[in-house]
């Protein structure tokens, strides 16, 4: 397990498997072992922020494969990439707690954060007032029920 560099992205990440991991996860090109120079204290593994400029300076932006553009814009890619993979283990954690179900109304329960909701017709809320008078003015001011933790917003 030791540190590796995306001569084209400047992208510096821990491969455990190397060299069968040859590629740079965000780029996809080959990276390379960082050289000693660049270690701390004699640690593959570790570098400050001061040795992870230099590297980038001394052997990524003089290298032929540098892309200015994606080394530029790399922190946001993968921040924007981070964000969408964590929506997705959210989406996919709710739909196996039975929170999601999906729904056309595109809206999530404030206080469960379920999306396994359903609108409150007019029909309910005037059955409702029937059946128990001034004690449903609260329930029929709600437009939706969420169906995992039974509260109506």
């Amino acid at each position: 397990m030791a540190l590796h560099y995306c001569k084209r992205c400047g992208r510096i990440v821990e491969i455990k498997n190397y060299p069968v991991d040859d590629k740079c996860d965000y780029c996809n090109a080959v990276v390379y072992p960082v050289p000693e120079k660049y270690w701390l204290n004699g640690l593959d593994i570790l570098m400050t922020k001061e040795q992870k400029n230099l590297l980038r300076e001394e052997l990524v932006k003089t290298s032929p494969e540098f892309d200015p553009s994606l080394f530029k814009r790399r922190g946001e890619d993968l921040i924007r990439r981070n964000a969408e993979r964590e929506a997705m283990y959210a989406r996919t954690k709710a739909f196996q707690e039975g929170r999601d179900v999906g729904n056309p109304f595109g809206v999530e329960c404030p206080y469960c954060h379920a999306t396994n909701v359903k609108k409150i017709t007019t029909v309910s809320k005037a059955l409702h007032t029937a059946l128990f008078g001034v004690f449903s003015v609260s329930r029929n001011s709600k437009e939706f029920h969420c169906n995992h933790c039974n509260s109506d917003f």
